[in-house]
């Protein structure tokens, strides 16, 4: 099996300069811009260590930092950082107190690693249409969609402001239940943050035996 490698860094110059280093090592490099809204085949992969850019993760911790290392606490971890002068990469890990190479973490650190996935909830790009209450009370909720769902949560698309830990009550226009389900906010992408879709992930925090059933026929 060939040595995966999940790059996470935003779009910019420094994007392209790792994906060219990575490519003489002999790795087979996925790459995410984002650490909230995961794509489908980003989560189905499983991968021996992870490449994080450090002004990606950096700009992530800020917004929700527990989910971040609780995301990537399983793997190999490296940080890059691109110095925009000499052109250099500089690639840092725990048990290292200086930087080394990428192919010296990969050998060192991640060719013998068991993969493994980075979500194992894999999220189904699935546009549901629901509406979302910031209260069981709520007189005026938003409507939206959903870009992706898993047994677990989802993501929906908003551009209104949320806060990362808050409650959300949602009602899925495809269920026949007038009972809301409770979920809390675990990420939020604002509007205008890079290319990224805004909108909240959520964790279902109580389905009914009804919402369940209906969520595990969706995802077949």
């Amino acid at each position: 099996m060939k040595t995966r490698i999940l790059l996470f860094v935003q779009e910019g110059c420094a994007k392209q300069r790792y994906i060219d280093a990575l490519a003489d090592c002999g790795v087979q490099v996925f790459v995410t811009s984002s650490f909230s809204d995961l794509s489908e085949e980003i989560c189905s992969q499983t991968y021996h260590g992870l490449f994080l850019d450090m002004p990606t993760k950096l700009k992530a911790i800020r917004e929700n930092k527990s989910y971040v290392y609780r995301l990537v606490e399983k793997f190999p971890v490296s940080h890059l950082i691109a110095d925009d002068t000499t052109g250099k990469i500089r690639c840092c890990y725990f048990n290292k107190k200086t930087c080394t190479s990428l192919l010296g973490f990969i050998n060192t650190q991640c060719r013998d690693a068991i993969p493994q996935k980075i979500r194992e909830e894999t999220r189904k790009e699935l546009h549901l249409h629901l509406s979302m209450q910031k209260g069981k009370d709520d007189k005026r909720p938003e409507r939206s969609v959903t870009k992706n769902i898993s047994s677990g949560g989802c993501f929906i698309v908003s551009t209104h402001r949320w806060k990362v830990g808050n409650d959300i009550w949602l009602r899925f226009r495809e269920i026949n239940d007038s009972k809301l389900i409770l979920a809390q906010i675990r990420t939020v992408v604002k509007w205008g943050e890079g290319r990224q879709i805004p909108g909240v992930g959520v964790e279902f925090k109580d389905l009914s035996q009804l919402h369940a059933e209906w969520l595990a026929n969706t995802l077949k």
